[in-house]
């Protein structure tokens, strides 16, 4: 039995480490994409094999391992999101209110709704500006339009992972689309009002 149990685990084990190497950089890529920096994106691909490794006896193996482990990373970085938030608001409603300090304002940045995703993508927007849109937005709205837009996640699967109804899926999508497509009209429009050489504004770089 012992013996038998052993061989098992080490089969189990050589499995895993080959579904490790065939999916990592495509895992470590969607960790990036929402957590928009590479130390978050290295701490969240990490747990997120730690955690499939631990569960690997669940795993069925009849369907792709590579959605499995991409859904437990993304359910790791809206935890990590969700966690930060209340963080953030913990320390927004303990500190006393300064509407004129720049503390506020910082904190005010922090939780506002930024715009930025999908029809960028799909429209073929400039790589640098999509880039910068999408760390603009707040985590939960980063990680709808990558699952949705870039991931290609059905939105019943969406929901599921992000634990809210579809419809509300639907809804923060559209909003978000709405203020990115504005968001890079914007971009466009100043670089076309500051052509030349000599302009050194954000837009033109």
């Amino acid at each position: 039995m012992s013996a038998a149990f052993e061989t098992t685990k080490a089969v189990s084990q050589d499995q895993f480490a080959d579904l490790m190497k065939g999916s990592y950089k495509k895992v470590y890529n969607l960790a990036y994409r929402l957590s928009g920096n590479r130390a978050d994106a290295e701490d969240l691909t990490q747990e997120a094999y730690f955690r499939a490794y631990r569960r690997f006896d669940t795993f069925e193996g009849d369907r792709p391992f590579e959605n499995w482990i991409l859904r437990i990373v993304t359910r790791l970085f809206l935890d990590l999101a969700r966690s930060r938030r209340r963080r953030v608001s913990t320390v927004s409603l303990d500190a006393p209110i300064r509407p004129d300090s720049a503390e506020d304002e910082m904190h005010v940045q922090t939780a506002d709704d930024r715009p930025n995703p999908e029809e960028a993508i799909l429209n073929g927007a400039v790589g640098e500006d999509l880039a910068d849109a999408l760390r603009s937005l707040k985590a939960e709205q980063r990680a709808l339009v990558i699952l949705a837009d870039v991931e290609q996640l059905p939105y019943q699967e969406i929901a599921n992972l992000a634990g809210i109804p579809v419809g509300t899926v639907r809804s923060r999508l559209h909003r978000v689309h709405k203020k990115l497509r504005a968001l890079l009209e914007a971009k466009q429009n100043e670089r076309k009002r500051c052509k030349g050489s000599q302009c050194l504004c954000m837009a033109c770089g």
